[in-house]
């Protein structure tokens, strides 16, 4: 049996903080301590380490719980949050500290124990899952300078390698030679796609002359440690780094992580291995921690790499302009290359093969939906179905019904036994699209289907174990609405356990021709139409607006723009008028319409075009890109009638 962890519990108030000693004695945990102050739990933890901690967030003396949050972490040490207080401001600090759980006052015991596993079978996985990515690293470069024939070839391999344990947007090596002997750069374009920068590509990009790249690679320090730059101190070496403020200034990067490998076999002092990031935050410490594990293994593959160990001659497959890409299809159709979205990739790629759960959060049409396909779609469970729930569609009377299923006879109408959309799920995935629509007593019922993997059908004597991974997604801020007492912050730290944020549309202008090219595509191929492109004017018209409805909002435009168009080109695309600033500032005496009002106005619109019609081809259902159910409980809680239209 596997030995169970030391728990110290940081409490100021006696009474709960002996409770919950108790509760753990119970349970089989030694307790190695309570503390009732920041300082307290301070000189338990450089006694003897705790392998939970049990975190009140109010606490006596100086300093919160989340104060010391934050030296948890650094530790790595878990931590679970107790406390009352789910105000916003509160919740946002002590999610910025990745606590591994977060109870609120009072719960149950079992609450608290359920908790704990859940905690620490994260952390475990946690673990787990950078040991096998620094693993698999190893066995990747091991062999790596005996399977290319070409530097080139094999420092795109090592950057591809090296890309899941340290995200980076641009990678360039810097060998002991200086002069030519420089390696290339590569330029990431693409979840897997990668562009070759040598000394010719940065001349042409830069406009600057070959004795000037070779001066400022020349002035490049040599660092024995490993150097991180974010933010304003990225800026500030910028402005004394030559090179560092042309990569900035050319690609747009905000951060940089420099990892020197020792050249421990030649003896010629270090190569610079050098990644930047278009984040201002893209590297973090755990960056310098990961550096610091893999120089060791660096160190045979970066000698062989040397100019004098292989050749560097060019072929058609690394050369100019041209891309080299991986056949992978785990994205396939989300389309878009911009930096936001590829770091989403990345975050999918890194959660999707395990069994954590996933809340996606992000605007109304930004893709959440797609985003948990291609989880499932690279989880071990691909195999097993992925179950779709539409939580704002579900009538309160209907929903415990819908997710947990019932047995005949259970009420009324139960005339055959049903089986819920968890059962339906078992092995697979059950996706909670709109979660924050859904209802307070639901939600504890949701709770603990997700605590306990057991489910119980409606008149059923017994519960039923299930083992289904847990997807969600809202358009809601979720902080607010715990905050207002419309969502339980229990289920919030459950489902939050790896967020993916998708954003806006117009955060990533950069997509937004790729975009209309594909719906162009899409729509002429399914309406018959030989309409092959849209104008320049058109395009910019496009480019300039600020899309409220995210890719929804663009795919419908260019769809209704190809119904309309009796041409080839797409010259006019009928975007909405844009507000005028004064009338948004007042001063005209123009009322300006909330978002309810316009979006009631825009479902009743559409709803007048389609004479009524809601479902099937052409409906107003499909014109909006919402299913017939969502829109009917968009209709309903806008108090749209069909007297309306």
């Amino acid at each position: 049996m596997q030995q169970k962890p030391e728990i110290l519990i940081v409490e100021d108030q006696f009474v709960e903080a002996n409770h919950l000693r108790l509760m753990l004695t119970r349970a089989g945990y030694p307790v190695c301590g309570i503390a009732r102050s920041v300082e307290d739990a301070r000189e338990i933890i450089a006694l003897r380490t705790p392998g939970l901690v049990l975190l009140d967030i109010f606490l006596s003396g100086e300093g919160t719980g989340i104060d010391l949050a934050e030296e948890l972490r650094q530790a790595q040490i878990p931590f679970i949050y107790l406390s009352a207080n789910s105000s916003e401001e509160t919740l946002n600090a002590a999610k910025a500290t990745q606590p591994y759980g977060f109870l609120v006052k009072p719960f149950r015991e079992n609450d608290l124990l359920v908790t704990m596993a859940i905690a620490r079978h994260h952390q475990e996985s946690g673990v787990q899952s950078q040991m096998r990515k620094e693993t698999l690293f190893r066995q990747q470069i091991r062999s790596l300078p005996e399977q290319c024939d070409d530097r080139e070839k094999c420092l795109l391999q090592l950057a591809r390698a090296l890309q899941p344990l340290i995200p980076f947007d641009y990678f360039v090596t810097h060998f002991p030679s200086g002069g030519e002997d420089h390696g290339p750069a590569w330029l990431r374009i693409g979840f897997d796609e990668y562009q070759l920068i040598g000394s010719e590509e940065m001349q042409t990009i830069t406009r600057l002359k070959a004795h000037e790249i070779r001066r400022y690679r020349q002035e490049i320090p040599t660092h024995p440690a490993i150097v991180l730059a974010t933010g304003d101190a990225f800026k500030e070496r910028c402005r004394h780094g030559i090179i560092e403020k042309l990569i900035a200034d050319t690609f747009g990067m905000q951060a940089r992580l420099l990892l020197p490998v020792p050249l421990l076999i030649s003896g010629r002092g270090h190569c610079l291995l050098s990644f930047f990031s278009r984040q201002p935050e893209g590297f973090t410490k755990e960056h310098i921690a990961i550096g610091e594990r893999l120089q060791e293994s660096l160190i045979y593959t970066v000698e062989k790499l040397l100019p004098a160990n292989i050749s560097n001659t060019r072929n058609a497959s690394v050369s100019g302009n041209t891309t080299t890409k991986n056949s992978a299809t785990a994205f396939e159709g989300i389309i878009g290359r911009s930096p936001l979205l590829l770091t989403v990739f990345d975050h999918v790629a890194q959660v999707a093969p395990a069994d954590t759960s996933v809340l996606i959060t992000g605007e109304s049409g930004t893709g959440k939906e797609s985003i948990a396909e291609a989880i499932h779609r690279l989880s071990p469970r691909h195999n097993a179905p992925l179950i779709k729930v539409n939580c704002a569609a579900l009538p309160g009377s209907l929903a415990e019904s819908e997710l947990f299923g019932h047995e005949k006879g259970a009420f009324t109408d139960a005339i055959h036994r049903r089986i819920g959309r968890f059962e339906q799920a078992h092995h697979g995935t059950l996706f909670l699209d709109e979660i924050g629509d859904m209802s307070l007593e639901i939600q504890a019922k949701l709770l603990r289907a997700l605590q306990e993997q057991v489910v119980e059908r409606l008149g059923a004597s017994a519960p039923i174990r299930v083992d289904t991974r847990i997807i969600a997604a809202t358009n809601r801020n979720l902080e607010k609405e715990v905050a207002a007492g419309r969502f339980r912050l229990d289920l919030y730290y459950r489902l939050n356990v790896f967020p993916i944020h998708l954003p806006p549309l117009r955060q990533r202008p950069e997509d937004i021709i790729s975009l209309t090219r594909h719906f162009l595509e899409k729509y002429s191929r399914k309406s018959g139409k030989p309409v092959t492109h849209v104008s320049n004017a058109a395009l910019q018209r496009l480019l300039a607006y600020s899309w409220p409805g995210n890719i929804r909002e663009l795919e419908n435009l260019i769809h209704r723009s190809v119904l309309l168009t009796r041409s080839e080109v797409l010259e006019d695309i009928p975007l909405p008028l844009p507000v005028d600033a004064q009338q948004l500032v007042g001063g005209t005496g123009l009322h300006t319409n909330t978002i309810r009002e316009n979006e009631r106005a825009h479902i009743l619109a559409v709803l007048q075009k389609c004479n009524g019609r809601i479902r099937g081809s052409g409906g107003a259902a499909e014109i909006l890109g919402v299913p017939p159910t969502t829109l009917a409980s968009k209709m309903q809680r806008l108090g749209i009638k069909r007297s309306h239209f």
